[in-house]
């Protein structure tokens, strides 16, 4: 049976059987999909299912498992449900919505505001970490984030602050990317000619969900100069477990333009390898806040638009790797950022072409979610 036609027998059975909500999630593409976030509305489960509440709620797999779940409400209100999925390609994947006590469950995610740190704003889950500078900090002022390198599946952040020796490593991984004045991991950001404009740190944050699936931060950024015109931005930040790549969401707003070229762009140090695709750029380069780059490995860096945004361009611009668009002001903006390092589970700069073009085409060929009542 096609996954199309298992999704309709499921659907068929579920709407038939009385038993309460069901979540089918089909792929309907060619590559497998393991650990990816399923999102759902909480507020429209919990009109189909009696009693079901934030702390309640559970998401069971086909043979009646625990999945884990994390219930919580976005900046504007929304309430979601999310958990995650394994399904290979072209099949589907079948949970049931549930009321009881949760199974303990890690948390794989978190983030938090850095006071300690010259306002830092500080993200990590089991496959990566980076900051984002803030306000207290006098240099760099960049957009750009810092990457953080990890060769374990712990949380490190706050340990790695505590000790405050983080471009040392004591066997689970270092700071050791070098940022400065420039774009750092990647961020999106306006340009005029060839001249990217870098920002400035942020001026605000504020903390939406921290784990254990989903940590989401919003950060605001003060008017700053685009070719004569005052331009300010807003960030929305999001990191799920299991993944290397960083969501960020931009709107730019400014009283006098009505779009804008921007770049997702970071910065390029000591480059050993590089593949630029539709609406991606994948590269490795050596360690570059080190005094020895061969004891501490290669980073792995990559640049994901999203696939609706069209005229997106590959280049080299400034210094930096980056994909050329337009954005409008006003609008979000959304792209992924990711990161990967020799020492921590990225084996060559092949393989970290492969993670960064089949985490695109996956943004390009979402899961399809049907919630059958």
């Amino acid at each position: 049976m096609t996954g199309a036609a298992a999704l309709i027998s499921a659907a068929m059975l579920f709407s038939c059987s009385g038993k309460g909500v069901k979540v089918v999630v089909e792929n309907d593409s060619e590559l497998s999909r393991v650990n990816e976030t399923v999102e759902l509305d909480f507020r429209a489960l919990a009109a189909d299912v009696e009693g079901l509440t934030e702390d309640n709620a559970l998401i069971l797999d086909a043979s009646g498992k625990q999945v884990p779940v994390q219930v919580y409400t976005e900046r504007h209100g929304e309430k979601k449900l999310i958990f995650q999925t394994t399904v290979a390609a072209g099949q589907i994947a079948e949970y049931s919505v549930a009321t009881g006590e949760r199974e303990p469950y890690d948390t794989l995610v978190y983030s938090r505001y850095v006071p300690e740190r010259a306002d830092d704003y500080a993200y990590e889950n089991n496959l990566v970490a980076g900051r984002i500078y803030g306000p207290a900090l006098e240099d760099p002022r960049t957009f750009g984030p810092d990457i953080w390198l990890k060769c374990t599946d712990r949380l490190i952040i706050d340990e790695w602050y505590a000790k405050a020796d983080y471009h040392h490593n004591y066997g689970d991984g270092m700071d050791c990317y070098k940022v400065a004045n420039t774009l750092g991991g990647g961020a999106l950001a306006p340009f005029v000619g060839e001249k990217i404009v870098l920002g400035d740190n942020y001026a605000t944050q504020e903390r939406i969900c921290n784990g254990p699936l989903r940590t989401k931060a919003v950060l605001k950024y003060d008017t700053f100069d685009v070719d004569g015109n005052l331009v300010s931005a807003v960030k929305e930040i999001s990191l799920d477990a299991n993944t290397r790549f960083l969501k960020t969401s931009t709107w730019f707003d400014s009283v006098n333009l009505e779009e804008m070229p921007v770049v997702l762009g970071a910065v390029l140090h000591d480059v050993v390898a590089r593949t630029d695709g539709d609406h991606y750029i994948a590269f490795t380069e050596k360690a570059s806040d080190t005094s020895d780059p061969d004891r501490d490995g290669n980073i792995s860096v990559g640049l994901v638009v999203d696939a609706a945004e069209q005229n997106v361009e590959a280049s080299t611009m400034d210094g930096h790797a980056v994909l050329k668009a337009t954005a409008t002001i006003g609008k979000r903006f959304d792209v992924w950022t990711g990161s990967g390092w020799s020492q921590g589970g990225v084996e060559s700069p092949e393989a970290w072409a492969r993670i960064v073009k089949d985490f695109a085409y996956a943004q390009a060929h979402p899961l399809k979610v049907t919630v059958v009542k």
